[in-house]
């Protein structure tokens, strides 16, 4: 039976770090955003969750069936300005004050096109609004008013999308024979501007040999009309390359960062950048450079994203230092949702429990089934954390999105050592749910944008993130397992006061897990301040930061001498342990929003309701809890 079970999870472990390909496709193609460079696929779903709120673009038919398109699949359409791309529903409004500001008709979804929200901000009247608003601080607006402004950068952003790649999209169609001779190319194809500039001391000798004939014979009107046509055409990007450097230009976009600069430069360029430093001859522009563009303007030219790129690949791996298998290994990871399917088995864990205990299989052949379930999950769970590491080449907890997810694994560990050591399926319980509920709280952090993000100058120290961060966030999810263990003691001293047995196991568990917590956090906090006193000139300072991880320290110790000194009882000992949640939500989340101290980088706004929400349901929980049991004592 053992031997199954190890199967069973070597199975799952095997498929869960398969997660390497040796095809390097349009998705792989390295880009640089906010700092960091990453996949294009990466770029795509950031983009898309800053506008539509999802990382999956949904479809909806009337009448036929919806279909979802990948975040790449979306940004190719837009890049390559497909028309299908303007009149996909992707701008959400749920304000009906802002639909009818805007002139638009209210629908179900409450999604609207880009083609109805141009319109709607082209209207004279909300030109003059957005410009005003434009120069007006936020504080000072209402509802409204922020949610249009929001609306009008969001349309901005896709506009810079749709422009970033218009100057290598191959837009200009020569149809005369003699004209599309001189550009080298068949009659009846379409070139790109970023093509017309690479070849421009060719395509213009060419144009003065055939000129050179027109005085020996008639020039044919319908070839000098299209040569005018071709030369608007071409003054119209001319005119935007001027526009960049003297004023904000219309038409093109910095967004699309995907050509590296040269050895000492760090700043990647987008393809308006490299255009421009190839028009103005640039000592900074390579071979290599050429020969990206050239594989680029094919994949526009034949409107395919499923084609190899390998020797695109070759490219960029002698000219950067990028790594192509950690471009490979971000995609994979974003496609392959780890923490999704870890949830998936949390939950199922749960519900297995719950079914067993109802139907009184807990301890028959059926046992191994909750223990099975919640070890995938956290194998999901850990494969999840330890990809993330390998792409980032940093240790595990760097920012809260991250701390989340570690204190999610740290507490589902500590519940199936439990389970397993003392056979006690409510510490599998206590587990799944710390899982479910900090799952739903990362999915909720992750929706604000990239998870994979550059890290702050204060923390960026692999050494002291390995050991002080990764030590102190193991103490918190420590403390929440101690945490949901009192929780339990009083529903048990409720449910079932007589079983002194299962109270005296719940209360050793309980006892235990204080011992660990104490030691992580205090442990956590000293290397804490040896890590401030090598970056700052001191061990302590009182900062708002350290106050909350001493606060945590001193809670502990106090719970556990009044338990030694006889002052609280078992009851009184599980009371404080909940109300160590409230310690640990303080120094995690609380610190933050004073805004003040050197450790004031992990800001998130709307979190200050959440945090009180919860305090309050804890110690109203908490007290409660203990006043019943106080009350069955008597």
């Amino acid at each position: 039976m053992m031997f199954k079970l190890y199967s069973k999870i070597l199975f799952v472990l095997i498929i869960i770090c398969n997660l390497e390909a040796e095809s390097f496709d349009f998705l792989h193609i390295p880009i640089q955003e906010e700092g960091r460079i990453k996949p294009l696929d990466s770029f795509a779903r950031n983009q898309l969750l800053k506008l539509y709120g999802k990382k999956e673009l949904t479809i909806y038919n009337n009448g036929g069936e919806n279909y979802k398109v990948d975040a790449i699949d979306w940004l190719f359409s837009v890049i390559s300005q497909q028309k299908e791309s303007l009149n996909q529903p992707i701008f959400k409004i749920e304000n009906p004050d802002v639909v009818n500001i805007l002139n638009l008709e209210l629908n179900k979804k409450s999604i609207y096109t880009f083609t109805q929200i141009e319109n709607g901000f082209n209207i004279e009247n909300n030109q003059q609004l957005i410009n005003r608003l434009i120069q007006v601080d936020e504080k000072f607006m209402t509802l409204v008013e922020k949610q249009l402004v929001e609306l009008f950068m969001k349309k901005n952003i896709f506009t810079e999308i749709f422009n970033s790649a218009s100057c290598i999209m191959p837009m200009i169609t020569i149809k005369d024979s003699v004209i599309s001779n001189a550009m080298g190319i068949d009659a009846n194809q379409q070139i790109s501007y970023s093509y017309y500039i690479k070849n421009q001391s060719q395509i213009h000798n060419n144009l003065k040999e055939i000129s050179s004939l027109w005085d020996e014979k008639e020039v044919p009107q319908k070839m000098l009309f299209e040569l005018s046509a071709l030369m608007e055409v071409i003054s119209i990007f001319e005119n935007e390359l001027f526009m960049r450097n003297h004023s904000n230009s219309i038409m093109s976009s910095d967004i699309l960062k995907i050509f590296p600069g040269n050895i000492e430069k760090t700043i990647w360029l987008s393809p308006w950048e490299l255009i421009e430093q190839i028009k103005n001859d640039s000592n900074d522009i390579t071979d290599t450079h050429y020969t990206m563009l050239l594989t680029l303007e094919n994949i526009f030219s034949s409107n395919q994203t499923n084609v190899n790129l390998n020797d695109y690949k070759k490219s960029f791996e002698e000219f950067s230092s990028i790594n192509p298998q950690i471009l490979i290994r971000e995609v994979n990871y974003n496609q392959s949702d780890l923490f999704f399917w870890s949830l998936i088995f949390y939950i199922c864990t749960l519900v297995s429990l719950f079914s067993l205990s109802i139907l009184r299989l807990l301890h028959t052949n059926y046992k191994l089934i909750p223990i099975i379930l919640i070890i995938i999950g956290f194998m999901y769970h850990l494969s999840g954390i330890i990809i993330r590491m390998s792409i980032l080449l940093r240790p595990p907890v760097t920012t809260l999105y991250e701390s989340i997810i570690f204190v999610g694994l740290i507490s589902v560990l500590f519940s199936i050592i439990l389970g397993i050591i003392k056979k006690d399926y409510f510490s599998l319980l206590l587990g799944s749910i710390a899982g479910i509920v900090l799952h739903y709280m990362s999915f909720a952090y992750a929706a604000d944008g990239d998870t994979l993000g550059v890290l702050v100058a204060v923390l960026n120290s692999n050494f002291w993130l390995a050991t002080h961060v990764t030590t102190i966030t193991t103490g918190y999810g420590v403390t929440v397992m101690c945490s949901l263990i009192g929780h339990l003691y009083l529903i048990k001293a409720i449910w079932s006061p007589n079983n002194k047995k299962q109270l005296k196991i719940i209360y050793n568990n309980m006892l235990a897990m204080t011992f660990i917590a104490l030691f992580f956090t205090l442990f956590g906090t000293i290397l804490g301040g040896i890590w401030g006193d090598q970056s700052w000139g001191r061990f302590w300072g009182w900062d708002p930061k350290e106050n909350g991880a001493l606060l945590i320290v001193m809670w502990l110790l106090m719970m556990i001498h009044l338990r030694v000194s006889g002052m609280v009882k078992a009851e009184g000992y599980a009371l404080g342990l909940i109300l160590a949640n409230i310690t640990v939500a303080l120094a995690w989340f609380g610190v933050n929003l004073l805004s003040v101290g050197l450790h004031s980088y992990g800001f998130t706004e709307g979190v200050a309701l959440n945090l009180f929400l919860f305090i309050a349901a804890e110690i109203i929980i908490g007290f409660s809890l203990y006043g019943f049991v106080k009350l069955k004592s008597n």
